[in-house]
């Protein structure tokens, strides 16, 4: 019956219509839950519609099958980049969304704990949880290093009185730190930064490089750098300032908990007393929220205070965590702002461009934010798989290699090989990598392009039901879809990277082949900041919400890009559900059986 309105609207609206009403009016059937099927014969009839004037365009042209209509979309992407006012404008919602107010902890970068409430101050923070091997969650903490704090928790049942104790590790570490232009001057105003004259005071060696008798200078060591010098690069290996030098990191795992019991806990020399869930077993509704590209801004704050009222199980970021870029005290800032989520509800990454580019070298990510990669026989700490509750969650690295014979696929390989034999116990398989496959927007275009030749047709073959993704900093959702044509068994990938962070949003779509306002596999996008929220709902259905929390991309940019302000609600953690959709597994498709 959807299928036969579809049909009759869509031929209504080619003789009355322009097509831009009729595609809005499709978005809003899938909005309202309209079956799954309905998408996918709209998707076929526009396919095949256009099959032969693809046919003829593709005809001759390189590449692994499929490949022609994303080399397509590229080509086309180029010629837009350098005349952006081409593109067409899609009117996604008429919400509009202004940032939420700052709350951002008042701490200098010279202080890596903000809270004060303890019996030894120096007082230890930027407490959080993660998921360790099956029935452990791990707890980190720094401390100051002249503090005499032990890698100790204490932890019982809620309802308990008496406590536990558990033992960890403790490590520093020492890294020459990187100039970054978005320290000093954000795109998103807000969060913690430097100006070019205090880049400029720690980059200078003046002040120490000469003989204190003659005052003479010491060549090749003397340096006087004012905020006009100041620019993108690697710090100076002679100068000390430019070292970062860590807080103590402790790591503790607590064993043998039990699904779905509440905990309490304590850190060594911090008086405060946090709680969490350990998330359940395989029930139903599992409720899940979903993030990346988060940052430090005042809505980066407001994502995560947004997860944490969505009380989810636990929430999955794909990657770019603090947005350090090389300036490593920016990561323990960001322990500060993370903590009040962080501390009870656990959060599982991986890793993206901002862990590994900029001199970081996943360093700080690894040691602060240790994933479960042994427990899932995998030797690199970057990608790792786990069960959690109805889900099986594989975490890859979209900067490892990717081919046959690296060391990753082999793990990816060997990891599917033994989900398919565990499915009727974790029928949901979610993947999750940084560097999007599917992108019909011009920033970050064809970047994963590798990793996807690679990696797209085993993702299939083991019936992959999501793709999680960031990089980009919009909101993107495809229908399901498989060689670049959307497809009902294929996974639904999710473009996430609309967390908040001090780079902006990105707003400049793509339109697909032959006129079309946007690719066929995409199913709605939009160059905003928001929250993603999953809950599955049984072994077959999941309902799958977006909620903007700050910018709005109607098409045209009537947001301040400095601030992400439009007009209109103000209220704090408010946020506008912009996208609905339910995400189907289908008994019909083999691959996911």
């Amino acid at each position: 019956m959807a299928a036969a309105a579809i049909t009759a609207a869509r031929r209504n609206a080619e003789t009355t219509t322009p097509r831009w009403c009729f595609i809005l009016f499709l978005a809003g059937l899938v909005m309202v839950g309209v079956a799954v099927e309905a998408d996918f014969d709209e998707a076929s009839i526009s396919a095949a519609a256009r099959a032969e004037e693809d046919a003829m365009e593709c005809l001759g042209a390189a590449g692994p099958p499929g490949s022609c209509d994303l080399q397509l979309l590229q080509r086309r992407a180029a010629t837009l980049g350098k005349d952006t006012k081409s593109l067409p404008l899609l009117k996604t919602s008429p919400y509009d969304r202004p940032p939420n107010h700052p709350d951002l902890a008042p701490s200098k970068f010279s202080e890596f704990i903000a809270q004060k409430n303890c019996p030894k101050p120096p007082c230890s923070g930027q407490v959080h949880i993660m998921l360790g091997g099956e029935k452990e969650m791990v707890i980190s903490f720094v401390s100051q290093t002249e503090s005499d704090t032990k890698p100790r928790v204490e932890y019982a049942r809620a309802e308990d009185q008496d406590f536990v104790e558990a033992i960890g590790s403790s490590q520093s570490y020492t890294q020459l730190m990187r100039w970054h232009h978005q320290l000093w001057d954000p795109t998103v105003k807000g969060g913690h930064g430097l100006s070019k004259e205090e880049v400029a005071r720690i980059q200078s060696t003046s002040s120490w490089a000469s003989d204190s008798k003659t005052g003479a200078h010491y060549p090749g060591l003397w340096r006087q750098i004012t905020a006009g010098h100041v620019r993108d690069g690697l710090g100076w290996y002679k100068n000390p300032s430019e070292y970062y030098n860590s807080p103590m990191i402790h790591t503790v795992t607590l064993k043998r908990l039990h699904h779905g019991v509440n905990y309490k806990y304590r850190v060594d020399n911090d008086d405060r007393i946090f709680y969490f869930q350990m998330p359940q077993a395989e029930v139903y509704p599992y409720e899940v929220g979903l993030t990346a590209d988060v940052g430090q801004t005042p809505v980066s704050n407001s994502t995560m205070h947004l997860l944490a009222t969505l009380k989810p199980e636990v929430v999955l970021w794909a990657g770019d965590l603090s947005y350090a870029d090389g300036f490593i005290p920016r990561w323990d800032s960001f322990g500060i702002l993370f903590e009040p989520l962080g501390a009870r509800v656990p959060v599982m990454f991986c890793p993206g461009n901002h862990e590994a580019g900029n001199a970081e070298a996943y360093k700080s990510f690894n040691v602060r934010y240790p994933m479960p990669h042994q427990a899932s026989g995998s030797t690199n700490p970057n990608y790792w798989s786990r069960d959690i509750g109805p889900m099986h969650v594989i975490s890859l690295d979209s900067y490892s290699a990717t081919g046959p014979t690296s060391a990753m696929y082999r793990w990816l390989k060997s990891d599917l090989a033994k989900f398919a034999g565990s499915r009727a116990k974790t029928p949901w398989l979610i993947v999750m990598f940084h560097a999007p496959f599917y992108n019909s927007n011009l920033g970050h275009l064809g970047e994963a392009q590798i990793m996807k030749d690679n990696m797209e047709e085993l993702l299939y073959g083991h019936g992959v039901n999501l793709v999680l993704a960031g990089h980009v900093h919009s909101y993107e959702r495809t229908y399901p879809v498989y060689k670049n044509k959307t497809n009902p068994c294929g996974p639904v990938y999710l473009n996430l990277g609309d967390g908040g962070n001090r780079e902006g949003p990105y707003h400049q779509w793509l339109p697909g082949e032959h006129g079309e306002p946007a690719p066929a596999w995409t199913a709605f996008r939009q160059g905003s900041f928001g929250v993603g929220h999953m809950t599955m709902m049984n072994i077959s259905h999941a309902k799958f919400e977006w909620k903007r929390n700050a910018c709005f991309d109607s098409g045209e940019i009537d947001f301040n890009a400095a601030e992400c302000r439009t007009h209109s609600d103000s209220s704090k953690n408010a946020s506008e559900k912009a996208d609905e959709v339910w995400v189907v597994r289908s008994r019909a498709c083999k691959n996911q059986a």
